[in-house]
């Protein structure tokens, strides 16, 4: 029996997935989306949407990307904001990142900085409370050590840094 399609596929959050950027198509400007977007082609420019962006495996971006949840499996080079943000196995990422949460998987490969705003303003809290920062130096995670630093404040900004160094 034939049933009644509606616009638009459902991402795997769940949400609608209403544009793709299709293998083999190249897209430069600005692009402004309600709900999701997959790139699979290659996109040049600014792109912001509501809700979760994927770069599939063979997604290329050179943009500044904003999103609910961004999902990076392809080449990604730019600026990447989102609440939460995941480099899969196939990712080759250059650039910068601000989220409240950053996953990168195993092999997966991450050049850049990243600034964790919700861990930023937590650790400016506690240092106006308290007064002082507990250091999380060589705290080893999976063959990886992380390295947290607190820059000296310029301008009235602290800044959070975070570098994952591979051991072994």
């Amino acid at each position: 029996m034939l049933g009644k399609k509606e616009n638009g596929s459902v991402a795997g959050s769940g949400q609608t997935l209403n544009t793709i950027i299709g293998r083999g198509t190249i897209f430069e400007g600005v692009m402004k989306v309600d709900n999701s977007v997959r790139i699979d082609g290659t996109f040049k420019g600014e792109l912001s949407c509501s809700g979760a962006l994927t770069i599939s495996q063979s997604g290329e971006a050179y943009a500044h990307l904003e999103g609910r949840d961004i999902y990076i499996n392809g080449i990604v080079r730019g600026t990447v904001r989102a609440e939460k943000v995941r480099l899969d196995s196939q990712a080759r990422f250059i650039g910068d990142v601000y989220s409240g949460t950053l996953s990168v998987t195993e092999g997966a490969v991450f050049h850049g900085s990243c600034s964790m705003e919700s861990a930023a303003s937590e650790i400016e809290e506690n240092t106006k409370r308290e007064g002082s920062v507990i250091p999380m130096d060589g705290k080893r995670i999976d063959g990886a050590a992380a390295v947290t630093t607190l820059e000296s404040p310029k301008d009235g900004v602290r800044n959070l840094s975070t570098t994952l160094r591979h051991c072994g």
